[in-house]
């Protein structure tokens, strides 16, 4: 789970800290290369009968938590030995600390606020989300992620409303760089445990760096008021999904297997989700990608069934 901050820097030379932490990420991404190995799924047999709210890139479905319970052997972690401590680190900070403020700041902060905090760091990203459309060559989004900034810095307050959406039916369309190098069929490599940042993997993890790096809020604000900034975004996306790492967290002996198999399990279900829904236009700068060949439309309906059948069905 992601939870606070990612890098930043505003027109000044990067640490040696922050170049190594790329550097290092990039080197064990493309070190992984392929992407993990995944054997038979065994989901646990205890029954619950508490669903948990799962939120993805893709959406939000409803999802029983055992059936994310594995054995160990299901995936290959040759990071393990660096992850468990940090997860383990991980995991004293959100339970004593970030989980306790994150519910007191769901309580005393009223909903309409959060909705505009909300808004405000979903449109400040909208060039990230241009740049990433432009680089996997999409340019209807691209459109729409330059007309919603445009439309929301403006009419909506430096985006703290959303007119965008609701006047003119511009729905935001989020990219990240992690989506841009999997359109270009780099494996997510190798799963990762980062300090604060979370579960995470290789591939994941350099593209977090990296769009910290080159994050708008950069341009508006110094350092280290940027990073400031960008580690209360963090928080407050994590903040509403504060009870459900608790309620996760007590459902296996081993959590740390728990949330590796849950995390990589959404990562492999993202991919099937993607390369059977992206529009035929994506990835014309690649043309010898495979997912040339595999990409067609589904309805909604479709989409929905597609997202969701991995999770719910062993």
């Amino acid at each position: 789970m992601k939870c606070c901050a990612k890098y930043s820097f505003n027109g000044q030379k990067p640490s040696a800290l922050s170049i190594c932490c790329l550097l290092v990420l990039l080197l064990l991404g493309l070190s992984s290369g392929c992407a993990v190995n995944k054997t038979q799924n065994e989901p646990a047999t205890d029954s619950q009968t508490q669903n948990m709210r799962i939120d993805s890139s893709h959406g939000s479905f409803e999802l029983a938590p055992t059936v994310v319970s594995y054995a160990p052997e299901n995936f290959s972690d040759p990071f393990e030995s660096f992850n468990r401590p940090m997860f383990a680190f991980n995991d004293f900070m959100f339970r004593h600390i970030l989980i306790p403020i994150g519910n007191g700041y769901q309580n005393v902060v009223p909903t309409p606020v959060r909705g505009g905090v909300t808004n405000f760091f979903s449109n400040i990203r909208e060039p990230l989300n241009a740049l990433n459309h432009v680089l996997q060559g999409n340019g209807s989004n691209t459109g729409v992620s330059v007309g919603r900034f445009l439309i929301n810095s403006t009419i909506g307050l430096l985006g703290l409303f959303d007119p965008a959406d609701a006047w003119f039916a511009l729905k935001e369309q989020k990219a990240t760089l992690n989506q841009t190098l999997a359109s270009y069929d780099m494996a997510y490599g190798s799963f990762l445990v980062l300090p604060f940042l979370g579960q995470t993997d290789t591939r994941n993890g350099f593209s977090t760096l990296v769009e910290g790096v080159i994050h708008p809020l950069n341009t508006v604000a110094d350092a280290p008021q940027s990073l400031y900034i960008q580690a209360f975004g963090s928080f407050h996306e994590f903040a509403p999904h504060a009870g459900s790492y608790e309620i996760l967290q007590q459902q296996s002996d081993d959590p740390y297997l728990f949330f590796r198999n849950l995390y990589l399990q959404g990562v492999l279900r993202d991919a099937q989700f993607t390369e059977g829904a992206m529009p035929i236009e994506a990835f014309p700068l690649n043309p010898y990608s495979e997912k040339q060949h595999t990409v067609k439309a589904l309805e909604p309906s479709d989409k929905e069934a597609e997202f969701t059948k991995p999770a719910l069905e062993p």
